[in-house]
């Protein structure tokens, strides 16, 4: 499904610079100062909404004044299915290894799943804030791709997925998830760091050694 996040977020903005453009070459007498700001208005919003979405939401005196937390980099997952999900008798019952890469703007997100038998992506989401929360939770649907050696017993299948959040800037998470082939289970993720250049389970996997080798060169003194 095609996330319109990122073309809608271009065209306000280039409708907006258009519009103070034609108003320029026009050659209207704008006779003010306050006028001619009005002028680009319109441009000077879509560009701090533009801002906003990508970037200045994060920083942390103004992440204190939203409910949404940062989700965005590379976590590590073990699922751990129910013992009642309709796996198959040579089925993973678990617990699983798994890999959740997210991108995430103020107004999007999107969750890619890696394990050793294939990847899931996201197809849609929403926040819900529960009363009392002090942060808002994310669930969305996803699709899991099996790889074509192991969708002999796992085929493409749909699910569902809920984060249970309890600060904005988390550093582990909880969840659970339900399949339509009648699996369900629990989640225990936990940050690695930032990044989502991560194009398989297997470089995910290889990125965390990296990390902690490079840490630890850094803590030597």
């Amino acid at each position: 499904m095609l996330r319109p996040a990122k073309p809608v977020r271009y065209a306000i903005l280039g409708a907006s610079l258009i519009y103070a453009g034609v108003l320029h070459l026009a050659g209207l007498q704008i006779d003010s100062l306050f006028k001619q700001l009005l002028a680009f208005l319109p441009a000077l919003g879509a560009a701090v909404l533009t801002a906003w979405d990508l970037l200045l939401w994060r920083l942390p005196g103004l992440h204190r004044l939203t409910r949404r937390p940062r989700l965005q980099g590379l976590w590590k997952a073990e699922l751990q299915p129910a013992a009642d999900s309709h796996i198959p008798p040579d089925g993973n019952r678990g617990p699983i290894p798994a890999y959740l890469v997210i991108t995430q703007t103020y107004w999007s997100v999107a969750v890619r799943q890696y394990t050793g038998e294939g990847k899931s992506d996201s197809r849609a989401f929403f926040w819900e804030r529960h009363p009392g929360g002090g942060v808002e939770t994310l669930s969305f649907l996803y699709e899991n791709v099996p790889e074509q050696r192991h969708q002999h017993r796992n085929q493409r299948h749909l699910g569902s997925c809920s984060l249970d959040l309890t600060s904005r800037t988390p550093q582990e998470i909880t969840g659970d998830y339900f399949t339509d082939r009648y699996t369900k289970g629990d989640m225990l993720l936990t940050l690695v760091d930032r990044t989502t250049g991560h194009s398989s389970f297997r470089a995910a996997d290889a990125h965390e050694p990296k990390l902690t080798r490079r840490q630890n060169a850094q803590e030597r003194p």
